[in-house]
């Protein structure tokens, strides 16, 4: 009998626990919406939530890489190094015939095409391709690093938040799953900021790559935009006359001789 007993007591203590183990899962963590009753904590655990959801399968450099593999002749499945040397070697291509490629970042990306001897479809094609390459890429990383600026900023909360939790919610039930969400949260947040930050570092080395691969030379760009300004300036007169002393001041006419 006595072992019966316990037999009995050990099941129950186990199915406590069980069930306990089981309240303790974070519904956050299993990409569901979590809410407490209290508005400043579910605002916080819905912007965790919602960080989570743009996150989850975040993409910077791919499909960047995509587009470029199809403008240069490959599938949208090529690899980062099958796509930047066939770019190269297409700007070496259409280079052939005199044509050049710029990459400018400041104030505004853009590329820009010196035309050859002969009009080529193909190399505006090429260009608009890897100029709008450009701009995402350069947009993308910049919408990537915000991201994880917002991550960094919602996990500052997590600290104060747990700290008031004792005082905010006096049933122990629901304040042990709130402690297990912003656990939760720590490890969503700093999930998203990995992520977001390392496909923006993604996005823009591929930038860098594909910019490199085509562009003819900072150098002889600057020459180039010199020599048009030459052109455009207006030529000085010249002075074709003898040089000669300055003129006086013109004597006053006499009314009358002395």
């Amino acid at each position: 009998m006595r072992k019966l007993i316990h037999a009995a007591a050990l099941a129950f203590v186990l199915a406590g626990a069980t069930g306990c183990v089981g309240a303790q899962k974070s519904q956050l963590l299993e990409g569901q919406k979590y809410s407490s009753g209290q508005e400043r904590y579910d605002t916080f655990f819905a912007s965790v939530a919602e960080l989570r959801a743009r996150t989850e399968n975040l993409e910077g450099e791919r499909p960047l890489r995509a587009k470029v593999a199809v403008a240069v002749g490959l599938t949208d499945s090529a690899k980062l190094t099958e796509v930047i040397e066939a770019a190269k070697a297409r700007s070496a291509d259409l280079k052939k015939d005199g044509g050049r490629f710029y990459v400018v970042v400041a104030t505004e990306p853009k590329l820009i095409m010196k035309k050859g001897s002969e009009e080529n479809k193909d190399a505006a094609e090429f260009a608009s391709a890897v100029e709008s390459a450009i701009k995402a890429g350069i947009q993308r990383s910049n919408e990537l690093e915000a991201i994880a600026r917002e991550a960094a900023e919602l996990e500052v909360n997590v600290t104060g938040l747990e700290g008031d939790a004792e005082t905010t919610f006096t049933d122990a039930a629901v304040r042990d799953q709130v402690k297990v969400e912003l656990t939760a949260s720590k490890e969503i947040l700093e999930r998203a900021k990995l992520k977001a930050g390392t496909e923006s570092g993604q996005a823009l080395r591929f930038v860098v790559l594909l910019a490199s691969a085509v562009d003819s030379g900072a150098a002889e760009l600057l020459a180039m935009e010199a020599s048009q300004s030459k052109e455009k300036e207006p030529a000085k007169p010249k002075w074709k006359g003898k040089p000669g002393k300055p003129a006086g001041k013109p004597k006053p006419k006499q009314d009358f001789d002395p």
